[in-house]
């Protein structure tokens, strides 16, 4: 199933079934703000109902959601305080011009689920990021780490009896949702290869937090 088929099919549940609890999501955001420059013009890759906005706007952004979801785009819509939004799919060309962003942001292992397994894809997005990117602008990514999904090969993942997680090869694993059948697959690369995936444009750290990295990239001028 398609990135987008399956967050159209699990949109109307998302924010119920799927995102962090509050406490988890703010802990997630103040890291994630942490290396955003001041007041920046941020692009929210799969920016889904758009659950990190408010935080964003707080802190005094700008940003801008893209997603391949219309579903999601819908409901996030719908937000008291609403943004610019982008039907598109960002490992394709980003649909914007040269240094337009500041800062981009890719929350809850949106970076999971390319269109191939190969590095070929996160090649492509790093080379488009790095075009609409100012000089000095910073790739802000939560990626799912390798020990979350060594410990799905030993056992799996059951997540409220609605979700379930298999591993299904050296690097790749399948969520499904038990409710409605729908069934995405992730790419989780070992930790130091992100390093290296978004290409030579970007310096990269990503520092773990259990069952996830924080990966920044920050863009040479």
């Amino acid at each position: 199933m398609s990135a987008r088929a399956f967050f159209d099919a699990i949109a109307s549940r998302y924010d119920r079934a799927y995102a962090p609890e509050a406490r988890d999501s703010r802990a997630r955001m103040r890291r994630v703000l942490a290396e955003l420059p001041p007041k920046s013009r941020v692009l929210d890759l799969g920016v889904g109902t758009g659950r990190e906005l408010s935080a964003l706007l707080d802190a005094g952004h700008a940003p801008t959601g893209l997603d391949a979801s219309p579903e999601m785009l819908a409901r996030c819509a719908r937000r008291a305080r609403p943004v610019p939004l982008v039907l598109a799919d960002f490992w394709d060309a980003l649909p914007f011009g040269d240094a337009t962003f500041d800062a981009a942001i890719a929350l809850h292992g949106t970076l999971a689920h390319p269109p191939n397994a190969d590095a070929s894809a996160h090649a492509r997005l790093g080379a488009e990021l790095a075009r609409v990117l100012a000089p000095n602008g910073v790739f802000v990514a939560e990626v799912p780490s390798r020990a979350w999904l060594e410990r799905v090969a030993s056992g799996g993942e059951v997540y409220d009896g609605d979700r379930a997680v298999r591993r299904t090869g050296d690097d790749t694993c399948v969520f499904e949702d038990l409710v409605n059948g729908a069934s995405i697959v992730a790419c989780i690369p070992p930790d130091a290869r992100w390093s290296s995936l978004l290409g030579p444009r970007f310096a990269v750290t990503a520092t773990s937090f259990g069952d996830e990295l924080l990966v920044v990239a920050r863009r040479a001028r």
